[in-house]
């Protein structure tokens, strides 16, 4: 019986020591950490900044918009001549191209007459609203919707809009030197546009594969796109400049329109019509006199012609 109990005590020693109790307060061994992915934390940089972009880009162009009366508006499928600039800047046309005689140069064998640019040429080209092909209406779409392009596109309605202004034409702006080329503005900002998209195209998407890994290719990579997006930054920047230039010019024209209505309702001549009014209100008094004269000398008149036509009646039966 001793040995037993002696046997029992040992094997539960030896259980204790085999299998410790687990410490309630140990805590758990901390797990590596994973490191963020700097591509990951670029594309959410870059996301929130195109954005504001795009939110600032649209409210400008609804701003435009409401400026513009609803029968000046040019409906969807046509283009004003410096929105149709921009697209061909865009694009990569010359836009001097449009707006030439052509003669009978659509004809085969027949070559069209010899274009002259001039000063005449150049504003008749700006002035005109064009008739867009469908290769060209969908070029505007995606002129529009491009994360850069959308720049030029309002860059276009903006010098469209300031073009229309009749104040435009004042001596206003030449006199204090503050005229602008709205075309080389256009050109200038369509032409980074176009730049910046190519750039960004060249660029590509984020390195994958075992370039991802490579922490010089994403470094790169990372320091190029950013490069690219403060470009967008400072074009918007020069577009918003650009929008509030006309709105410089849009308060010349509400003053402009002021002043014309002042000078129409000027030759209004209040002494001359207080004068009238009171010849008026004499003449109103003669005339109602001599109405009342004529009703009772009528009716003396009829009184005496009503006995002398039966008398003739009867001399007649």
């Amino acid at each position: 019986m001793t040995v037993l109990l002696l046997c029992a005590v040992v094997l539960a020693s030896t259980a204790s020591f085999a299998w410790p109790r687990p410490n309630k307060d140990r805590k758990p061994a901390a797990r590596p950490s994973r490191r963020r992915s700097p591509i990951l934390a670029l594309n959410e940089e870059l996301f929130a900044a195109r954005a504001q972009r795009n939110e600032a880009c649209d409210a400008l162009r609804a701003e435009l918009l409401e400026s513009i009366a609803l029968v000046d508006q040019i409906p969807e499928g046509r283009a004003a001549g410096h929105v149709a600039l921009a697209l061909d800047v865009w694009s990569g046309r010359d836009f001097t191209l449009r707006n030439r005689a052509v003669g009978l140069g659509w004809l085969p064998f027949v070559d069209p007459p010899e274009h002259e640019e001039t000063d005449e040429t150049r504003v008749a080209r700006l002035d005109r609203v064009y008739d867009l092909n469908k290769t060209e209406r969908a070029e505007v779409e995606g002129m529009r919707d491009d994360l850069v392009g959308r720049f030029a596109y309002v860059a276009g309605l903006i010098a469209a809009r300031i073009h229309a202004y009749p104040a435009w034409r004042l001596d206003f702006f030449d006199e204090h030197n503050v005229r602008i080329d709205l075309a080389a503005q256009v050109s200038a900002i369509a032409a980074s546009a176009a730049l910046l998209r190519d750039q960004r195209e060249l660029l590509g998407e984020p390195p994958t594969g075992h370039l991802a890994k490579d922490d010089d290719v994403v470094g790169v990579y990372i320091e190029k796109a950013r490069v690219l997006d403060s470009r967008a930054d400072g074009l918007l920047r020069r577009v918003q400049a650009f929008a509030e230039y006309r709105e410089v010019v849009d308060g010349v024209q509400k003053r402009e329109d002021k002043r014309a209505w002042f000078d129409r309702v000027g030759a209004i001549d209040e002494l001359e019509h207080a004068v009238d009014d009171v010849v008026n209100f004499s003449e109103t008094d003669h005339l109602r006199g001599v109405a009342g004269n004529s009703a009772v000398l009528a009716t003396l008149y009829l009184d005496t012609l009503e006995p002398l036509t039966a008398s003739l009646t009867v001399s007649e039966s």
